[in-house]
């Protein structure tokens, strides 16, 4: 069995464990597309307990990337900076120093409403990837472009539930189509906003 040292970052302290091979197998049977889904089956198996955040769908898809990262680092053959592709390593994606900061970026008025961006945290992010396909005529990068701006955008403090599958996909596929309804002109103000909020929300990996 091998053992691994416990993974800390500001908000979370979690220790993993080996997959078994039930779970490796449960793992290896999901679409290769549900990449979410994916990443809560794994961390289902691999984290034995957590600290700060319990959990791992309400940690950030950057947290969760740190944990898959970090099992990795202890499993691969090439050691803790293993090889991600021909020429990339770990190490070139790695914001070690840049923590998580603010939960969420207040980018003001737009169309009516005050807005603010959040972190996109693993459950939001399983959402969106349910729920590609449910509007017509959208999909690929686009469907995450507009339920990425769903899931994180917060207009006048409503964020939405926070647990319960059919509640958030109900609630973010609402949303969605309202984001998607906007004039051309007020979509490019809240893509600017979002996009400038993200890169100040940025953490742990570049």
């Amino acid at each position: 069995m091998i053992h691994m040292p416990p993974l800390r970052s500001k908000r979370i302290t979690a220790r993993l464990k080996e997959l078994s091979i039930l779970d490796a197998i449960g793992l290896a049977s999901i679409p290769e597309d549900m990449h979410e889904e994916a990443a809560t089956a794994f961390l289902r198996g691999a984290v034995v307990e957590a600290s700060g955040i319990a959990d791992p769908q309400h940690w950030t898809v950057q947290e969760r990337i740190l944990a898959v990262c970090h099992y990795m680092a202890s499993t691969y053959d090439d050691g803790p900076d293993f090889a991600v592709a021909d020429k990339a390593k770990y190490s070139d994606y790695l914001l070690g120093d840049q923590q998580y900061s603010v939960p969420e970026i207040d980018i003001g008025d737009i169309e009516g409403d005050h807005w603010s961006v959040r972190h996109l945290t693993g459950v939001r992010a399983a959402s969106i990837e349910r729920l590609h396909g449910e509007i017509p005529g959208v999909a690929g990068r686009t469907h995450w472009r507009i339920g990425l701006m769903a899931a994180q955008m917060v207009p006048n403090g409503d964020g939405g539930p926070e647990d319960g599958d059919g509640e958030i996909d109900a609630f973010l596929l609402q949303r969605m189509r309202v984001i998607g309804g906007y004039p051309e002109s007020v979509f490019a103000r809240l893509l600017d906003g979002y996009t400038q909020a993200c890169a100040k929300l940025q953490h742990l990996f570049r």
